[in-house]
């Protein structure tokens, strides 16, 4: 494989980002046709097989080392789409976005319990304004205490997500991307497969379902973990996180656009404020004093 540059790299980890922001909408769409299991596993055999057939030579060559690492993340991954498609019967696009964002700021500090490298100051601070922005998003002011459910769901995928972009980035710099990305993809669809085994609910297809399982399982699914995999391969794993946790502005957009998603005002602030949670994760909160200071 041709080696990236860093540029490369974090171009593709944005096309990555993309393309999942516009899964929300989607999966949204097809949970209307979908119990999330039925969905959750279509969404995986389809890109399973598909990685298979295009990658059939690679796969001959998976080491014990190989199949260990897919395994390591495909059940984080699992367990984060489950939280996140089950919070999505429940929540929003835009919040369910936004709140899986949230794994941008997790990530560091993660990324420190396993390789011992303290987070910065940008990181604690960008922590503190993710739990306000939860905190806004997730609370009911009208009934203070009570939690939603669904958005507290979507947040505990961020954390299985935030785990596996840790192990990504790690795996990936002494395996091929493509072998243990396949790995991944088959641990999640076996999973799957016996979790709907469990629910024994009929399928029913439609063009509609057809359409919208096509595109989760080829473009959001297959396409973009080979390419997230790849990626943070050429970049580091903190920086990876924050390229991918633009999904969130994406998510946000289209459920506004083609879901026609409306929002209170407080809920704007806490997309504000998980926003800049994530930009400080990234560039530190210097930008900010310096802001205000000219305003002053």
């Amino acid at each position: 494989m041709k080696n990236l540059t860093a540029r490369q790299a974090d171009l593709m980890l944005f096309f990555v980002a993309f393309f999942w922001g516009t899964g929300f909408a989607v999966t949204k769409v097809a949970l209307e046709l979908f119990t999330t299991v039925q969905l959750l596993f279509i969404r995986f055999v389809f890109a399973s097989i598909v990685s298979l057939i295009f990658f059939n030579k690679k796969m001959k060559t998976v080491t014990k080392s190989d199949l260990k690492a897919g395994i390591i993340m495909g059940l984080l991954l699992a367990v984060g789409y489950v939280m996140q498609t089950f919070g999505l019967e429940g929540t929003t696009a835009g919040n369910s976005a936004f709140l899986t964002g949230t794994n941008v700021v997790m990530v560091p500090f993660f990324f420190w319990l396993v390789t011992k490298k303290k987070p910065g100051k940008n990181n604690i601070v960008a922590a503190a304004l993710m739990f306000l922005g939860i905190l806004l998003l997730t609370v009911d002011f009208d009934n203070f205490g009570k939690f939603n459910l669904w958005d507290f769901l979507t947040f505990l995928c961020a954390i299985s997500f935030a785990w596996q972009v840790v192990a990504t980035g790690i795996f990936a710099q002494d395996k091929d991307p493509i072998v243990i990305s396949t790995l991944q993809l088959l641990t999640c669809t076996v999973i799957f497969f016996f979790m709907m085994l469990v629910e024994r609910q009929p399928i029913s297809f439609s063009a509609k379902g057809a359409a919208s399982m096509l595109y989760l399982s080829l473009v959001t699914t297959m396409l973009c973990f080979l390419m997230q995999t790849i990626g943070q391969k050429y970049t580091s794993t903190t920086h990876a996180a924050i390229i991918l946790s633009l999904e969130s502005v994406v998510g946000s957009l289209f459920g506004v656009i083609f879901l026609e998603e409306k929002y209170s005002f407080v809920t704007l602030v806490a997309f504000v404020v998980i926003f800049l949670a994530i930009l400080t994760a990234e560039v530190g909160y210097g930008w900010l004093l310096i802001k205000i200071r000219k305003s002053i």
